[in-house]
């Protein structure tokens, strides 16, 4: 009698691991790290700052006067850009995902840019007219902001934290990575905006209700143009552009004694 030959059958073909999208609660813990990356950073800058030219004997308030100066702040966004940007990279890069694609790091067309810094300017000067008649002073943060920078000698750095590391951070976050799943999860496109919108503005501590209300409504703007668009760049440079305005009527401000 001869053996039975049993046949093996051939294994089943390995498949690629498909790219994902991060929905509401991958968005939302993604959002979290990169917030907590955003504040180490802060923290880091700031304790070096006490280290190299603080004063050991410096008390509370004027610890907090020093932490607080333009500098030091615009300092702090600054590092903290590529370390938000290495969490978000990471996320996409653990999603299979293109880290452009995925945060929709399209240029703008012409249109699409003239439109957006319109509406943005439009809605400042609204702003700030409605402010004058309401009797409501501009932040004391952003007028601090800009003249202990500027009696450091340190407007460069104020206008590069302010208009460039900030807006690249916060958009990359907010329109990027937060509308991208947002808006693919059950909020939906209008969902998503809204509720980005209303966290951002809410990190926003250092500003009355008065003007956190402004940022939520700045972030409608933005999540609209981010839909509209499909570029997370239009928001970024409409939020530069719009912080440059908020800096400019400042610096006018300050230099005329206006009230």
């Amino acid at each position: 009698m001869s053996a039975i030959e049993i046949s093996t059958p051939p294994p089943l073909p390995v498949l690629p691991r498909q790219p994902r999208t991060w929905y509401f609660l991958g968005s939302m813990v993604i959002g979290l790290l990169a917030y907590a990356a955003l504040n180490l950073a802060h923290m880091v800058v700031i304790f070096v700052a006490v280290i190299q030219n603080g004063d050991p004997s410096m008390t509370e308030a004027q610890l907090h006067e020093f932490v607080t100066r333009g500098g030091n702040v615009a300092a702090g966004t600054i590092v903290a850009c590529p370390a938000v940007l290495a969490v978000l990279w990471a996320a996409t890069r653990i999603a299979r995902q293109r880290f452009k694609e995925y945060l929709a790091l399209n240029w703008p067309r012409r249109d699409e840019l003239v439109h957006g810094l319109a509406i943005s300017l439009a809605f400042l000067l609204g702003w700030l007219l409605l402010s004058y008649l309401t009797g409501h002073p501009t932040p004391a943060f952003v007028i601090d902001s800009y003249r202990t920078a500027q009696a450091d000698g340190l407007l460069w750095l104020l206008l590069i934290g302010f208009c460039v590391a900030a807006p690249v951070t916060e958009e990359f976050v907010v329109r990027g990575m937060l509308y991208r799943g947002w808006s693919q999860s059950f909020l939906g496109p209008l969902g998503a905006i809204v509720l980005s919108s209303a966290l951002w503005a809410l990190i926003h501590t250092q500003y009355s209700w008065y003007y956190v209300c402004q940022i939520f409504l700045v972030g409608l703007i933005f999540g609209h143009l981010r839909r509209r668009s499909g570029s997370t760049w239009l928001t970024v440079i409409a939020h530069g552009f719009f912080n440059l305005a908020v800096l400019a009527y400042v610096a006018l401000k300050l230099a005329y004694n206006l009230n």
